[in-house]
């Protein structure tokens, strides 16, 4: 019964929006999308972060306090500069060293909000305007926490940044995500808290996915030991996007939070 009601949950739940603008749709996703991939003699990187129904056409800008680079070696560094606009933060790091780098929003504490229960059916409470209707049986409230993540090798593929868990909800890639090519896949596992997430299910969305018909978007689920293993038959460059909602930590502000975690690579031929 636990297990249901933390389902209904979290399918009440909207996702994150920027501090000063309008709450985003659901479908919306924050994205870490870089100008290159891969290089062998690049000196730097550009990155964008947004928010975005369609990747990777930014719509709102990603506001975070933990925007970091994890380097080849697993140290952390900042990045070289930040530039926010309304749709989008723009950020370059230098590539001083071999190896694959990882940019990252860090841990990005989202919007609180209020959800109720109201014939066996949880509903947000959005707008400091709106009220809990009268007939709701239980009230609670939850914020979001997202992080989004996106590689970048300059050399040899090498793994310490990979390895390093950041947030609660994890994308712990197996494949090498410097390395995932059309007709091998891409296998990864889900974790919460440490833990393998079975039956998690996964969105997973392609540059330019929605001018294709029908509309590239594809939903599966992660096995008994949390791992997908997904199979491509275009190149390109995709986002994958998990969501999963829990009771929140001890001394939390609220009772409840909605964990989303993205991550943003490349399909080479």
């Amino acid at each position: 019964m636990r297990d249901l009601m933390t389902f209904l949950k979290f399918c009440a739940v909207g996702i994150v929006c920027a501090a000063t603008l309008c709450a985003a749709a659901q479908a919306h996703t924050s994205f870490m999308y870089p100008n290159t991939f891969i290089t062998t003699e690049g000196s730097q990187v550009t990155i964008q972060a947004s928010f975005s129904e369609d990747p990777f056409v930014p719509e709102i800008a990603v506001l975070s306090d933990d925007y970091h680079v994890i380097l080849p070696d697993g140290s952390r560094d900042d990045f070289k500069t930040l530039t926010k606009f309304r749709q989008l933060v723009v950020l370059e790091s230098d590539l001083d060293t071999e190896g694959t780098y990882r940019f990252t929003t860090g841990v990005r504490m989202g919007r609180k909000s209020q959800k109720a229960l109201v014939d066996g059916e949880w509903k947000p409470i959005f707008g400091p305007d709106a009220e809990v209707p009268e007939n709701a049986t239980e009230v609670i409230t939850s914020q979001t926490e997202t992080v989004a993540d996106v590689y970048v090798t300059k050399g040899a593929s090498t793994w310490d940044a990979v390895e390093l868990p950041i947030g609660q909800l994890l994308i712990k890639p197996v494949t090498h995500p410097s390395e995932i090519y059309l007709g091998e896949g891409f296998e990864f596992q889900l974790l919460f808290d440490g833990e393998p997430l079975a039956g998690q299910s996964v969105e997973i969305k392609r540059q330019g996915g929605a001018y294709e018909s029908p509309k590239y978007e594809r939903h599966v689920e992660s096995d008994a030991s949390g791992t997908v293993t997904l199979s491509f038959d275009t190149p390109g460059k995709y986002l994958i996007m998990t969501r999963h909602a829990a009771d929140a930590p001890a001394g939390a502000e609220t009772d409840e939070r909605s964990y989303t975690t993205s991550l943003t690579f490349e399909v080479a031929r």
